[in-house]
């Protein structure tokens, strides 16, 4: 597996970001989890715990994750439930609601059904496939950096294993690029 694929968590998130959102840097709280018996107490409860220590969830779920590629219990891209995911971005023009109608053609083109379920408004909305298999991918749309811009990401979820995660990224990318 290539970075370009997945990044690890190490090289997603600067460290002064952490100290900055949690009051200490990775490796401060990877040793404390060491101390917390966090490789054997599973994804959840180190979440749980970082939030019990005052972490805002957001950041425990970041944090408990570079936790676990840090000490070998999880590679990058693989989920605690033990499948694999990639994603992809890319700005565009428009609004939130405008550019997901656009996608939702472009995707249900490429999947040759409809999503199975959408959520409308709001700041992020999105739109789902799952096929048979279970495995999914998620559109969803943001406001991008500038006026009249919007974020359009894709995740590939439920992967069986790492080896279908470069074909799977080159997808999202191609599906993005055609809308």
């Amino acid at each position: 597996m290539t970075d370009d694929v997945v990044r690890s968590h190490a090289r997603g998130i600067p460290a002064e970001r952490v100290v900055a959102a949690t009051g200490a840097a990775p490796d401060d709280w990877y040793d404390r989890l060491d101390r917390a018996d966090g490789r054997t107490i599973g994804h959840t409860a180190i979440a749980a715990w970082l939030v019990g220590q005052g972490v805002d969830p957001w950041w425990a779920q970041s944090v408990a994750v570079g936790y676990e590629q840090s000490r070998g219990l999880r590679v990058p891209g693989q989920r605690s439930d033990g499948t694999f995911a990639v994603s992809a971005s890319r700005q565009v023009d428009g609004d939130r609601e405008a550019v997901l109608d656009r996608a939702v053609v472009v995707a249900s083109a490429a999947f040759g059904h409809g999503p199975t379920s959408e959520r409308r408004g709001g700041k992020r909305p999105s739109a789902r496939w799952t096929s048979a298999d279970r495995e999914s991918v998620l559109l969803t749309t943001e406001d991008g950096p500038r006026p009249g811009t919007v974020r359009l990401s894709a995740t590939r979820e439920r992967l069986t294993g790492p080896e279908r995660m470069p074909e799977a990224k080159a997808g999202l990318r191609d599906l993005l690029a055609a809308v």
